[in-house]
């Protein structure tokens, strides 16, 4: 079992640098701690990829806001950029390999394609729960839940 806030801090703390350097606004909002029965470098891997996501497509003001919530026993992680959203429909491709939706937006970098992959498969294997709530033109937040 392991304290998920505790996973998190460290997670989130390590993109301070981009912060300071680069202008970004990155907010972690958490109301309790909590213990979840997960593997740390898998989940840790899992937070990372939704993080660099939001990044790499959050919008000209490049904030980023992490929530962690709990409600009926399960704790809920949402990562929120302000970016250009996604289309209905990519929505039902962006969790394959290698799918990477075309956007004008996109912050310059290096990238797979793998990551919401990762993202499913990870959760899927702790029984978890994930999933985007997007609109084209107002951001999108992914979110992934695990059992407490």
């Amino acid at each position: 079992f392991e304290d998920f806030y505790k996973i998190l801090v460290p997670c989130v703390a390590r993109y301070s640098k981009m912060k300071a350097a680069e202008g970004y606004n990155i907010e972690f909002i958490y109301d309790e701690s909590v213990y979840v029965n997960a593997d740390e470098v898998k989940i840790t891997q899992v937070i990372y990829n939704l993080i660099n996501n939001a990044i790499t497509y959050t919008g000209d003001d490049r904030s980023v806001k992490i929530t962690q919530s709990v409600s009926n026993g399960r704790v809920r992680i949402s990562v929120a950029d302000t970016g250009c959203g996604i289309s209905k429909e990519s929505i039902k491709y962006i969790w394959d390999r290698y799918y990477k939706e075309d956007k004008a937006h996109k912050r310059a970098g290096v990238g797979t394609g793998l990551g919401l992959s990762i993202v499913k498969g990870v959760v899927e294997l702790h029984g978890g729960l994930y999933g985007v709530e997007s609109c084209e033109g107002h951001g999108a937040t992914f979110w992934f839940e695990l059992a407490l």
